[in-house]
């Protein structure tokens, strides 16, 4: 008997310990597998079916090894999970492990811009009394993670965060008390660490420095999710430039001209000119459907101009003033770097190896200068002699093998197994492929699904996740399906969780989303017993960086859509499809409205990286539905 059947097995430590734990023999394989990796440092793709019990799986092996180790997540479901639950579980059988969760600075209170904003906004009473609010809280928390608050928002947040621009670092005059520097210090100490992609990546990249200080002393990695990591690290190895470093700069500075008096107009009127030049660039990006090529033809470089002669004066006028505070003495810094980053809009792009392309949000718009290929800067990371990288996930095998992923990553050689999932899907799931659909991407495409599913809709009471690829396709079914009787919840009314939680605890109701509910969601039993996809998750062929890199690809030899759009389509979709079955117990009818499954080539490939379950026709779906239907009230 080894070590780890003293907790996985029929009298191991977890089941007398975990609530309703299961022993499976797939889980105990994986952990095997993650002892052996940990000990050899081995590179590791892992796939584990839904259901295998990965967190686990994983974690076991890592507490017996004593090893530093970085967990990274890819949604904050699974790190509050890891955090709040699993870890705490297991640290009562190992109680000398040091358990610590790191999250980015914007998640963490800045006491110094939060006193130096009760100062400056006091003729904003509204912004002023949540302030107020905050500071209350800050008075009682132990941790300064503002998701203790509720009152927060977006809109709050550069009022009691830091960036990377502006943060003080050991010079601020509240270091001592920093929540963000308090909890890297635990991060430092601690024996597991929990972060996610985003900072671990950002780190890697020397983006950030807040794990920096830790990879050194790190053994091993677990990168849970991991099927998100190609499109994650993509952000972080090329640069970008957005509005809000302008409009963050620019609120800063007139801060601090506010604690100095409002005394020096001309600085005063510089900031007002650089404002109102970002002011036009916001406009004209919002004003124009042109990609970034496109965008400086009809009128973009004369704004881009502007915005870098606004720079440019207001750095001489900087380097007068900085002697006056601290706080301007930053800003100097700051007005410094912006002016050398926006040199992005304006250098000429390889286009072999970066493509320029414009992001717009509500608040703004973000400019990136993206490498169409990340593989090499990342493979030479996982590759280290004393340190262990294993990558796990539900969904990272594409027509029954590693390569996409390997490739994707840069890592040729590596450890890979897959553990099937304990579920049974011939029994306990049903899938549909609507008839007569026309093809997807156009309003007549969602109006016949929606037509063509509302008779499974009523069958099933509700208790059902109809899932989207677009917004668009999204807000046209809530109106078709508006006249229903039952609730339907659609995402966008209110947060994530709220959503979720309101799905959960509302009998016979609808849930309409797009793809950030095809991940990291988790509704058992009968809450939950059908799911809708309305068609294969593509990206668009026209949008800039899968453009640029199927063009890459296609030069290389291969091909474009076969090698980047299919596969990402494929475990985009078993991703959705895997919020269906939860349990053993659980049973279900997937539906998927695309009709390319069975006149494209490539809907093989897409059927045999689904799970093999019985495909049957609509009738017999509402029939199946009317079986595993519970009586009102149950």
């Amino acid at each position: 008997m080894t070590e780890l059947d003293h907790y996985f097995g029929n009298d191991g430590f977890l089941l007398n310990s975990v609530s309703g734990f299961v022993v499976r023999a797939q889980q105990i394989a994986m952990a095997r597998v993650v002892e052996q990796s940990i000990q050899e440092n081995d590179v590791a793709f892992l796939e584990a079916g839904t259901g295998t019990g990965k967190t686990f799986a994983y974690l076991v092996p890592i507490f017996l090894s004593d090893k530093k180790t970085i967990i990274s997540t890819g949604t904050k479901t699974l790190q509050d999970q890891l955090r709040f639950q699993d870890l705490p579980l297991l640290g009562k059988l190992f109680p000398k492990k040091r358990i610590a969760l790191l999250k980015g600075r914007s998640n963490y209170l800045c006491p110094h811009r939060l006193q130096k904003h009760l100062k400056v906004l006091s003729t904003d009473k509204r912004t002023l009394a949540r302030l107020v609010k905050v500071q209350s809280w800050a008075l009682t928390t132990t941790t300064g993670d503002l998701g203790e608050v509720s009152e927060v928002d977006d809109r709050l947040l550069p009022f009691i965060t830091s960036t990377k621009d502006n943060c003080l670092g050991s010079a601020c005059p509240q270091f001592e008390i920093c929540p963000l520097y308090t909890a890297r210090q635990r991060a430092i100490e601690a024996d597991v660490i929990v972060v996610n992609h985003h900072l671990l990546f950002a780190d890697l990249s020397l983006k950030e420095e807040s794990v920096a200080a830790i990879l050194p002393s790190v053994e091993v990695v677990v990168v849970d999710e991991a099927h998100q990591i190609p499109e994650i690290a993509r952000q972080f190895f090329g640069a970008s430039i957005n509005s809000r470093r302008f409009t963050d700069l620019i609120r800063d500075l007139r801060s601090e001209m506010f604690l100095l008096g409002n005394d020096d107009p001309q600085l005063l009127g510089l900031v007002a000119q650089l404002e109102s030049a970002i002011s036009r660039m916001v406009q004209l990006t919002f004003e124009s459907t042109a990609d970034y090529d496109h965008w400086f033809s009809i009128g973009g470089q004369h704004i881009v101009e502007d915005v870098d002669h606004c720079l440019a004066d207001l750095m001489d006028m900087m380097h007068i003033v900085s002697v006056r505070s601290q706080g301007l003495e930053s800003c100097r810094r700051r007005v410094e770097q912006l002016a050398d980053d926006f040199v992005l809009f304006t250098e000429p792009t390889n286009l072999e190896e970066y493509i320029h392309w414009i992001d717009k949000s509500a608040s703004g718009f973000n400019v990136h200068l993206s490498p169409i290929n990340i593989a090499d800067n990342l493979g030479q990371l996982f590759y280290r002699e004393d340190t262990a990288w294993i990558f796990s996930s539900a969904t990272l095998c594409v027509d029954g093998n590693f390569e996409h992923i390997k490739q994707a990553l840069g890592v040729p050689d590596a450890t890979e197994q897959r553990f099937a999932s304990p579920f049974d899907f011939k029994t306990q799931v049903r899938a549909c492929l609507p008839p007569n659909l026309p093809a997807p991407g156009n309003d007549a495409h969602t109006e016949q699904l929606v037509q063509a599913v509302l008779p499974l809709i009523r069958k099933n009471r509700g208790r059902t996740f109809f899932l989207f690829t677009s917004y668009r396709a999204m807000n046209l079914a809530r109106e078709l399906l508006h006249a229903e009787s039952l609730p339907i919840f659609v995402q966008g009314s209110m947060t994530r969780q709220a959503l979720l939680q309101a799905f959960r605890e509302t009998q016979g109701s609808i849930l309409l989303a797009t793809h950030s509910f095809w991940q990291g969601v988790d509704v058992r039993g009968a809450a939950l017993t059908c799911v809708i996809i309305d068609k294969l998750p593509f990206a668009s062929p026209e949008e800039p960086l899968p453009k640029a890199t199927m063009q890459a690809i296609e030069v290389a030899g291969g091909n474009g859509f076969v090698d980047y759009l299919l596969p990402h389509a494929i475990i985009s979709l078993n991703q959705g499809f895997g919020r269906l079955i939860r349990s053993e117990t659980d049973r279900g009818l997937f539906v998927l409205g695309d009709p390319r499954i069975r006149s494209r080539p490539y809907g093989n490939v897409v059927m045999a990286s689904l799970p093999e379950m019985p495909w049957v026709d609509i009738e017999v779906a509402g029939q199946y539905l009317h079986e595993i239907s519970e009586p009102e009230g149950d």
